[in-house]
């Protein structure tokens, strides 16, 4: 017996195109779609790509999406739209070990002491 099984490959877009989120519902079957676009069929795993990578991050180590949706099909992004991501994210709280130095700092310059 020779089955040829078609999963279906779905995306989440932000209103700008950048993939957000991706899957195949092979391994994912039952998971909701609302929210998503289906975008094609293939094997178990997902590919955005005929022939692609299997199951391919689609974020930056720092969270910037890497593809965007045409409305078509799947596009890397270029390396100016991931810096203008990477740009306009705002800059990580300060640690809890940057804001103890401040408070420290604060008290010692309060006492007339330098560290």
């Amino acid at each position: 017996m020779d089955f040829d099984f078609k999963n279906s490959y779905y995306l989440k877009v932000r209103n700008d195109g950048s993939v957000i989120d991706a899957f195949s519902d092979g391994p994912h079957n039952g998971r909701t779609t609302e929210g998503y676009v289906k975008f094609g069929s293939g094997g178990y795993q997902l590919r955005l790509f005929p022939g692609g990578e299997e199951n391919p991050p689609l974020c930056t180590m720092d969270s910037i999406p890497l593809y965007r949706w045409d409305g078509e099909t799947v596009i890397p992004r270029t390396e100016e739209e991931i810096a203008a991501d990477r740009a306009s994210k705002p800059a990580p709280p300060p640690s809890e070990t940057e804001r103890l130095r401040a408070d420290i700092d604060f008290l010692a310059a309060m006492q007339g002491v330098s560290l």
